[in-house]
């Protein structure tokens, strides 16, 4: 080969060379270690849902109060708060159908054909639902009204103390003859008396319930360290015991209470220390995560005892139901169901978006509806698990989820939505 002939294979292959040197392919780091687990999803193909009907309502501060719920259901009537001013809604359209008063605030409750609510100089209102007309007024006033409620022939608030009022008059009938103000954990009434649960803290903190008599408040008795009423029978109570830092209880233990002394009558202690509850004639008892089932009135140590687990991958917080025939578990991102007839686990999927969680949720039927932080809520089947329908709120601060004449009825932070209820989400 000549010089100069050689002088261009050389640059050729030179060129060849360094061409193949900067096309060979560049590898990233590979991790050191790899799961794939359920990668994959299917098409999301819940409707997102427009609701029926929207209505603004006043916001309160505290969302404490949003969480007890600030607007009342009755007679295919919503009643709500706009602008201090008592409203009816169409439940099934929204149509206003009449309003009350001005300056009116919650609490709010209504009870076989009447609305009761307040006003904010603490007047209680009595107004018939069926056309809005006033049936009474208090003469006095209350302040700081925080619970209303209605049981038999008398209307109820609370205010750190109760007060009873005639529901067919308004007249004050009496305030209970507690020397302090306490906290209202729950109220109940059975048997003549109203069961106040509460606590009080000295040297240490202990919860107690306190009975008092329908007739006139007085004082029946007080019973420490017992939980709000799991279950009422004649005329006993079934309360769980509760710890305080001089009595540490390892065991869940249930008082039997005789409503007319405040004695015990009956205890039963259990193999776990957990939270108990009552259901369908069945003690449940949600204990480091798992919930323990034993028939009602059985000797714990002569039945054997049901469980119900969610998945152990869960930090379960919450355990309740049954519902549709499933013991619910939340760790306050995911919900999961344990089925009574084989205890398989069901899955009814996480808030989602990151920074999102439960707020809450409530069933009816068939139905669960679930709240979240962002302002959705989902509806679900409790058999299928599959999601039903889902709608947009602007409030991030829910109240309990209601049912009123074939419809769905959610409060959210300044607002009220209203969708029909799904036919497959009703028991049969």
């Amino acid at each position: 080969m000549s010089l100069p002939f050689a002088k261009p294979v050389l640059l050729f292959t030179l060129v060849f060379m360094l061409f193949g040197a900067l096309t060979q392919p560049i590898y990233a780091d590979m991790p050191h270690s790899s799961y794939q687990g359920m990668n994959w999803t299917s098409p999301d193909t819940t409707a997102t849902v427009k609701p029926k009907w929207t209505a603004a309502i006043d916001n309160p501060k505290d969302s404490n109060t949003i969480n007890a719920g600030t607007i009342a259901t009755g007679e295919g009537k919503v009643f709500v708060f706009q602008q201090g001013r008592l409203f009816a809604l169409n439940a099934k359209t929204g149509k206003t159908l009449w309003t009350y008063g001005s300056r009116m605030v919650s609490p709010i409750a209504y009870r076989d054909g009447v609305v009761y609510a307040i006003s904010k100089e603490g007047i209680l209102h009595a107004i018939h639902a069926i056309n809005g007309k006033k049936k009474w007024a208090t003469a006095s006033r209350t302040s700081g009204i925080s619970r209303l409620l209605v049981n038999g022939n008398k209307v109820y608030i609370y205010n750190g103390h109760i007060r009873a009022f005639d529901a067919k008059s308004g007249a004050l009938l009496w305030i209970d003859h507690f020397p302090n103000e306490f906290c209202d954990y729950d109220i109940k009434f059975a048997a003549g008396k109203v069961l106040v649960s509460t606590a009080f803290s000295g040297a240490y903190t202990y919860e107690s319930l306190l009975a008092f008599n329908e007739s006139n408040g007085h004082l029946a008795w007080e019973a420490p360290n017992a939980s709000a009423p799991l279950d009422l029978k004649e005329n006993q109570i079934l309360v769980q015991r509760t710890s305080n830092l001089l009595d540490q209880l390892e065991k869940t233990t249930l008082d039997t209470i005789d409503l007319l002394s405040g004695k015990v009558v009956k205890t039963v202690e259990y193999k776990e220390n957990g939270k108990a509850w009552i259901d369908s004639g069945h003690v449940y008892i949600f204990a480091a995560g798992v919930v323990y089932a034993y028939p009602l009135n059985a000797v714990p140590d002569q039945v054997t005892r049901d469980s119900y687990r969610s998945d152990s991958a869960y930090k379960n917080f919450w355990a309740g139901g049954p519902d549709a025939g499933r013991i619910l578990f939340t760790d306050g991102d995911q919900i999961t169901g344990s089925k009574l007839v084989n205890k398989s686990v069901v899955y009814y999927g996480s808030a989602g978006t990151q920074g999102t969680s439960i707020a809450r949720f409530d069933t009816f039927g068939n139905g669960l509806y679930v709240a979240y932080t962002d302002g959705r809520l989902e509806a679900k089947d409790l058999i299928t698990a599959k999601r039903v329908f889902v709608i947009h709120t602007k409030g991030r601060v829910f109240g309990p989820t209601l049912r009123e004449d074939g419809m769905i009825i959610v409060q959210s932070q300044g607002s009220v939505n209203a969708v029909s209820e799904p036919t497959l989400l009703k028991v049969k």
